[in-house]
Parts: C-alpha cells; sequence; structure tokens
C-alpha cells in the first residue's frame, strides 16, 4: 500500500476524517485534532449527535492530561482514511471539547493501526497502513 498524504489545516495537526453517520447511512467528513497523547479516540457530543450516535448513561472514570473526567464509549462502526477502512473503534465522548470547538482527538487506538510521519514544513501527514 502507498502512503497516504493528508493535508494538515489550521497549521495544527488537524485532519479531515470520513466517520460513520448512523443518522445518514453514509460516511461524513469531520475535521479532528491528531494526539499521539490520547490513548482512545474522543468526540465532542455535538459530534456525536451529528454522526447519529447516542451514549447511554453509564459513564466511566478516564485519565486525561487535564486530569481525571468522566465519559460514555461508543462504538463507531466504520472510519475511513483515505482507501483504508476501520471497523469497530472504540471512542469516548468528552462534553468539553465543545467548549474548544473541537469535534474530536484522533487517538492512538488508531493512529497505531498506521505507520505515520509528519511533515511541517508543507503541513502534510503521510500514513501507511501497518500490515499486523
Amino acid at each position: 500500500m502507498e502512503f497516504l498524504e493528508i493535508k494538515m489545516v489550521r497549521e495544527l495537526l488537524y485532519a479531515p476524517i470520513m466517520f460513520w453517520c448512523v443518522a445518514d447511512n453514509d460516511y461524513l467528513s469531520m475535521l479532528v485534532l491528531i494526539d499521539t497523547g490520547a490513548a482512545i479516540t474522543t468526540f465532542s457530543d455535538s459530534a456525536l449527535k451529528r454522526l447519529g450516535y447516542v451514549t447511554d448513561d453509564k459513564s466511566i472514570s478516564i485519565r486525561t492530561g487535564g486530569g481525571t473526567t468522566t465519559a460514555n464509549e461508543v462504538i463507531i462502526p466504520k472510519i475511513q482514511i483515505g482507501s483504508v477502512e476501520l471497523t469497530n473503534i472504540c471512542a469516548h465522548s468528552n462534553r468539553f471539547l465543545d467548549e474548544f470547538k473541537i469535534n474530536g482527538i484522533l487517538g492512538m487506538n488508531i493512529l497505531s493501526k498506521f505507520n505515520f510521519s509528519v511533515n511541517f514544513d508543507e503541513s502534510i501527514i503521510s500514513l501507511k497502513k501497518r500490515d499486523k
């Protein structure tokens, strides 16, 4: 498989990623922050709502860079990054992301499925699906 190049936006590690929208039964592109320090992919409550996901009332306690908080878990059935489709990805909800106008954070539970590099001069992330 060739390397997939994603152009970063806002001069940060943001990238447009396709997430399965259960409300539309189709993919929806969302701009998400790429964070190698985040273990799990996380969405704002409003982004999950746009995608048609409902989180249950059972919250879990998670540790973040900002301390301990609560979140709900959701399984995203399909995520498409270029031509690579990933299935049944666990994600968390985080109401605080809405305050910062962030749709989501792409964490290592997805990023670890790729070998990747970042070219800051050209604002490009290069991804290649790992064989494992």
